[in-house]
């Protein structure tokens, strides 16, 4: 078919689509009017944001009275049609809106064997990204089933986790290169990528990996692209997989950069988290007595959860003393983590060796010397301390300055 009369024929498929849904006809003759102005662009932004809408698509719509279409595939067809006049990134966007709505993989490995997707690596990378979500996606739709059913296997296949697990590695560097781009849109890149990232290490383990691609994919993902169950789903989950995983200290990471986000599971059935959460990132000794049962029932490991909170205790009390006084003694821990004395020793031992202080212990003596703690993110207390720490700094080296000029002779 060529270009004239690929534009004809989609002029022909919008004007049926405009009588067939009235309320949405202004949008159906605008996208009209752009192809045959075209203006390419232009036409794109408005097919990404209506197709980003849920509520917009439209099944069941039989044009050629050859079967069923949904409007949103119509909708790509006029597009794939064009593609090679389309932002490549742009058009894989409303591949993937289409796909994650229609639930078929076709669209996207069709487009990503294109010349035009294999000619620009944001949108290919982008378009496998999201490829491999919605393998992910189906998975966990026919676990659903196979579990209503009692039939099938709760595992995530082998091949399929270790071709995404590759895929995920071989983009790192092209994910590097993006961040150095201009482009407004790289974002959305980025967020795919991790977005796949957290949702495969959900399923497979284990917790940290989860937890360093869901904050990764927050932090290029704003909170209104997500629903409200999206939301709080993220919200438990990272939690949860702070208090787990191995080497995550820290929380302030979720309790203050991501406020909003944890603040969604107040009055639900997940609102102690966030009083855990809290608590553990202010350096509470919280007993997990009141937890207990849902921490089990969502598989947590109530010991090393225990762990965590008295290691950032430890990190806390280092915190809160002056940088020339952090001289504690085993006796001042034991009291401050609530533990028996002979219990410092192993603790102590335990955040030097994860490097979460640095420092040296007199067993004999029964003190720690400590010279540095892992910076983390702070509240406004933290923030408003340390402020005040700099300040006193500040007068200190004036004050020494002023004696050295007055007692050092000059030459």
């Amino acid at each position: 078919m060529s270009f004239q009369d690929s534009s004809l024929a989609a002029v022909e498929t919008l004007t049926h689509l405009s009588s067939s849904h009235e309320s949405e006809s202004e949008f159906y003759l605008s996208t009209s009017a752009l192809i045959q102005s075209k203006l390419y662009h232009q036409l794109t932004v408005n097919i990404l944001q209506f197709t980003s809408t849920p509520s917009n698509f439209h099944s069941n719509i039989d044009i050629d009275g050859d079967g069923e279409t949904s409007n949103f595939l119509q909708l790509y067809s006029i597009l794939s049609n064009l593609k090679s006049k389309l932002n490549p990134l742009m058009l894989v966007r409303i591949a993937w809106n289409v796909s994650s709505i229609d639930d078929t993989k076709d669209i996207l490995t069709a487009l990503i064997a294109s010349e035009e997707i294999q000619a620009a690596p944001h949108a290919k990378l982008y378009a496998e990204a999201k490829f491999h979500l919605l393998q992910i996606h189906q998975h966990q739709h026919a676990l659903k089933i196979a579990t209503a059913t009692a039939t099938g296997s709760n595992d995530f296949p082998k091949t399929t986790a270790t071709e995404i697990q590759a895929f995920l590695k071989e983009n790192t560097v092209t994910l590097q290169e993006l961040a150095n781009s201009t482009e407004s849109e790289v974002a959305s890149v980025h967020s795919s990528y991790y977005e796949t990232a957290m949702e495969l290490y959900k399923i497979v383990g284990p917790a940290h990996l989860f937890y360093k691609h869901a904050i990764q994919f927050l932090h290029y993902s704003p909170l209104s692209t997500l629903t409200e169950e999206q939301i709080k789903v993220l919200a438990r989950d990272l939690s949860l997989a702070a208090l787990v995983g191995e080497g995550v200290y820290n929380l302030g990471e979720i309790v203050y950069e991501n406020e909003v986000l944890l603040n969604s599971l107040e009055g639900g059935e997940e609102g102690y988290l966030v009083e855990l959460m809290r608590g553990a990132a202010e350096g509470k000794i919280l007993s997990l007595a009141v937890y207990k049962d849902k921490l089990t029932q969502n598989g947590c490991d109530l010991r090393v959860i225990e762990e965590k909170i008295m290691l950032l205790a430890l990190i806390h009390m280092v915190f809160e003393k002056e940088s020339g006084e952090r001289s504690l003694k085993f006796g001042e821990i034991a009291k401050r983590l609530d533990v028996a004395l002979e219990q410092v020793e192993w603790v102590v031992m335990k955040a030097l060796s994860l490097g979460l202080i640095k420092g040296s212990m007199d067993q004999v003596e029964g003190v720690v010397e400590v010279t540095w703690v892992m910076p983390r993110v702070l509240d406004a207390s933290g923030v408003q301390s340390l402020s005040e720490r700099f300040g006193e700094w500040s007068d200190n080296v004036k004050d020494t300055k002023g004696y050295i000029a007055e007692h050092v002779p000059a030459f």
